[in-house]
């Protein structure tokens, strides 16, 4: 056994060399708490989490969300009303919006609502909100509500939330100079802070260097990962310091460790990012040609982040629209998407579509989603950079699995969380997609049910999986099979 582990399990400089070569030419891999008790308990009403002996342990999901988890999302007050007129009302609308982004904000950096009245709206082209503080706001979700119908064949976003300009890092960079860094750690040494202040906001980058990629049998033929090609990078805001000491505000959800090339940290400006924006009580449909049920000139996404932080969607349906209903981009952070539905996805059964709930960006939250037919209904893409949450989700009639669907998403969580008629995995995907290989990494499936499970355990790190219902297969330490387990959600 070497940290918990079957020496068969390891890579063969590990079981040639034995607890030596464990500690210098292998990362540590991350082990279950000597006991065999689950990650995570309760007690006194608070979590707590057990850690290895590295000090590994389950990210904090709690940091998921509209700032950071830390405040509820407002009723943001509104500074214009619009009613419906027939015709194409996009023109109107974001009339409406630009005059709202024109308004001073106020000390907590809203400029006010656009808020639209009862009844239909048509909208050929597309909406986009460039300015922070800014709220679209309908009358509700249904039939009497407020809809929003994207008209026309064109494949783009109905609502498009975009910043101008992306993430610039300062040359200034600052190696993490401790020779391992746990998963689920807020601090750590850098070898150089001189530039650097509280409340700093800094990119956590942990490399693909070419020894880690072949560790993880990345290199395989038909995967090829590349060094470089999936550098995980996450954005943190600097809390405490103490000399060469760092303290951020979000755990980190990948160890760093130095001969895989340890991490770096470097400070960035992010001055076209766009902040506390929001769109709720709507309902928004992609028309298309009745004649085709697998009709696919029409709208994409329903709403989509990019370039943007501490945003949210809230009770909005989605209706018929081929890609997904929210999609967070990698350039988006502390978003929230709570109490929304997606119905009836009109579009082909093959590539990327029916994403219906997608996230590649940080510290999202989908809270209390449902979702109908969709292809890959709860999903997060390449090398996203967690923590990221689907909590009291569920999927109705699946066609195809959720989980990370691309290459080394970290920091996921499945709370609560059912698919009817599909998986719900954490595994090697390998070339489904092409180069996909490992798709998640310390990621947790908590009180989850799905017609499937698979959970597998990535070389340097791990997956936890506690109270299922389903046909499991997997390597995963697994708790509470066909039971109900406390806590009952981690978040």
């Amino acid at each position: 056994m070497v940290n918990g582990r079957n020496t068969s399990e390891l890579p063969h400089a590990v079981r040639t060399f034995g607890w030596l070569a464990a500690f210098f030419f292998c990362c540590p891999c991350i082990c279950v708490s000597d006991d065999g008790a689950p990650p995570v308990k309760r007690e006194g009403g608070q979590l707590v989490y057990s850690r290895d002996a590295l000090g590994n342990q389950v990210p904090d999901f709690s940091h998921c969300g509209y700032r950071g988890g830390d405040q509820p999302i407002p009723q943001v007050p509104a500074e214009v009303t619009v009613a419906p007129s027939g015709g194409d009302s996009g023109r109107r609308l974001q009339a409406a919006i630009d005059y709202v982004a024109g308004l001073p904000a106020d000390e907590e950096g809203f400029r006010g609502a656009v808020q639209l009245a009862p009844g239909k709206y048509d909208i050929r082209g597309q909406l986009v909100i460039r300015s922070a503080g800014v709220v679209l706001r309908g009358a509700g979700a249904g039939d009497q509500g407020t809809t929003l119908r994207a008209t026309g064949n064109d494949r783009r976003t109905l609502i498009r939330i975009a910043g101008t300009t992306g993430r610039e890092t300062n040359d200034a960079v600052a190696a993490i100079v401790d020779e391992y860094v746990p998963v689920g750690a807020r601090q750590f040494r850098i070898d150089d802070a001189s530039n650097l202040k509280v409340g700093d906001e800094v990119v956590v980058t942990r490399p693909s260097t070419n020894q880690w990629i072949k560790e993880l049998g990345m290199d395989a033929f038909g995967v090829s990962w590349k060094p470089g090609t999936r550098d995980v990078r996450g954005g943190r805001t600097i809390t405490a310091m103490n000399g060469q000491l760092i303290t951020h505000d979000a755990p980190i959800p990948l160890a760093t460790y130095k001969p895989f090339g340890g991490g770096t940290l470097a400070k960035c400006d992010w001055p076209g990012r766009i902040t506390n924006i929001g769109i709720e009580d709507l309902q928004l449909v992609s028309d298309y040609s009745r004649d085709n049920p697998l009709d696919e000139e029409h709208a994409w996404h329903g709403v989509t982040f990019e370039n943007a932080r501490d945003g949210w969607v809230r009770r909005v349906e989605f209706r018929n629209f081929d890609g997904g209903a929210v999609a967070v981009w990698e350039t988006a952070d502390r978003v929230t998407v709570e109490d929304c539905i997606s119905r009836e996805p009109i579009s082909e059964f093959a590539g990327y579509r029916r994403h219906t709930f997608f996230t590649q960006g940080g510290r999202t939250l989908f809270l209390r989603c449902w979702s109908e037919q969709g292809m890959h209904d709860f999903t997060v893409g390449h090398c996203a950079a967690g923590p990221n949450a689907f909590v009291n989700c569920y999927a109705a009639d699946a066609h195809g699995d959720s989980g990370p669907i691309e290459s080394w998403a970290s920091g996921v969580l499945y709370d609560n969380v059912r698919i009817d008629g599909a998986g719900l995995n954490l595994e090697n995907r390998w070339v489904s997609p092409p180069s996909a290989g490992w798709s998640a990494a310390n990621s947790v499936i908590w009180q989850c049910q799905a017609a499937t499970m698979r959970c597998f355990q990535p070389p340097t790190a791990r997956n936890w999986v506690n109270g299922v219902w389903t046909r499991y297969a997997g390597d995963a330490k697994l708790w509470g099979e066909s039971d109900f387990v406390d806590p009952k959600s981690l978040y």
